[in-house]
């Protein structure tokens, strides 16, 4: 792809990051030659955030193109606008070099806590840590994600409401326990730490009910987190491929 040079004409650059889009569609989800431009923008909108997002403008685009170069000869006959071509080239950006969502996460050591954790453990824990979803391990594997909201409703429900001592539940009850006479619908999922940002925007889009997902190196439930993302990062994620 061109990097960003006045000396460039703007037709040169715009035809560089339309050919860089086509060529890395086509790679990653597989489509022939025979498909158009149009076609296979539209087609992506549906498997790719960044496509959702500037779709109208890239079938746009590919009309552009056909303004400024004469199909036949291949001869450029117009200059696009520099507005124009830096769009482009912001999405070219982001469809062959991605930002990673592991690199936009806080750094650090994740939040768990083991299943023979009590309750009032994980209620010290939330408090200290800050995040409403904490990954619950039995030794290397993980068997669940504990949501603060999950915890509040079997309180409200279940505790206080028959009556039980919320001491007694709070201080006795273990997470493997909680889990299992209250199993959590939540859904999450696992995934490598080469998952990018648009990659994510697209999981959180396709499962509406998706409260998280977890990175691990390997994608496996048996290694240990790198890092979380919730619902509630998905506007942060936004913002970052907006000023990519």
């Amino acid at each position: 792809m061109a990097i960003k040079n006045q000396s460039i004409p703007n037709s040169t650059r715009f035809t560089n990051a339309y050919n860089v889009i086509d060529n890395a569609l086509r790679v990653q989800y597989n489509f022939k030659n025979n498909v158009t431009f149009s076609d296979l923008i539209r087609r992506c909108s549906s498997l790719n955030t960044v496509i959702r997002v500037y779709e109208d403008d890239l079938v746009d685009f590919a009309r552009l193109r056909n303004a400024i170069i004469h199909n036949k000869s291949e001869q450029v006959i117009a200059e696009p606008h520099t507005e124009v071509v830096e769009l482009m080239e912001k999405i070219a950006r982001l469809v062959s070099t991605p930002p990673l969502a592991i690199d936009a996460i806080k750094s650090g050591d994740v939040a768990v806590i083991d299943c023979k954790a009590t309750i009032r453990d994980l209620m010290l824990t939330t408090g200290k840590v800050g995040y409403s979803s904490i990954p619950i391990y039995n030794g290397n594997e993980l068997i669940g994600v504990m949501r603060w909201r999950k915890l509040v409703e079997v309180l409200a429900t279940y505790v206080i409401a028959q009556g039980q001592n919320i001491d007694d539940f709070i201080n006795n009850t273990t997470l493997e326990n909680f889990l299992h006479r209250f199993p959590c619908n939540m859904h999450f999922t696992l995934t490598t730490n080469t998952i990018t940002i648009e990659e994510t925007l697209t999981l959180f889009n396709h499962n509406r009910k998706l409260a998280c997902i977890i990175i691990t190196p390997d994608g496996s439930s048996h290694k240990r987190p790198l890092g979380i993302i919730t619902g509630a990062d998905v506007m942060d994620l936004m913002k970052i491929l907006e000023d990519y």
